[in-house]
């Protein structure tokens, strides 16, 4: 028997998920709930790991609980039925990342990662969303990674393109041309 990876596991869940949303013509509240989840699952999680165990009693009436509490839709409140239900609920967060990146897709949306030192300002954030932005010639959702270790600058990423323009990456630069003479 051959093994389902996770990734690949979670991407049809997410896919599922989109459709069900597609159908009804609900991407966009379906959208936010899903980011909603996603900041939950990032920011608790110890609670979301607790209630993927298969030991945890009652997981399904408290997954219907949550999904009350947040007044979730229709939709979602079934796809996190039917993926607690499967057993899947330890793929919760690559799920849910994956219907983001579905939707950014169909919104024609690119996801750019900027890791940096500090936050930026918000006229920063807005110069720089206005430069990606024309640069790919399509809407940017830009995320933010704080990294102490890239020291100054940024790096930016999406897709398969990164631009490292940060100041430990010019440090290890300069590293290495000295190295070689």
């Amino acid at each position: 028997m051959q093994k389902v990876s996770k990734y690949k596991t979670a991407n049809t869940y997410a896919k599922a998920w989109f459709g069900a949303a597609s159908d009804l013509k609900d991407q966009d509240q379906v959208f936010e709930e899903v980011s909603a989840l996603l900041k939950s699952v990032e920011e608790n999680p110890a609670l979301w790991s607790k209630l993927a165990s298969p030991l945890e009693e009652g997981q399904t009436k408290l997954i219907e609980q949550t999904a009350k509490k947040l007044k979730l839709s229709k939709v979602s409140s079934a796809a996190l039925a039917e993926i607690t239900q499967n057993g899947r609920l330890k793929l919760l967060g690559l799920i849910l990342r994956d219907f983001q990146k579905l939707y950014y897709q169909e919104k024609g949306i690119v996801e750019v990662t900027v890791d940096t030192a500090v936050s930026l300002s918000a006229a920063q954030d807005k110069k720089l969303k206005k430069v990606l932005s024309g640069m790919l010639d399509k809407e940017v959702k830009v995320v933010y990674r704080l990294k102490p270790e890239v020291l100054g600058g940024l790096a930016i990423s999406f897709g398969s393109f990164l631009i490292d323009d940060t100041l430990a990456f010019k440090l290890e630069q300069v590293k290495q041309t000295m190295i070689a003479k």
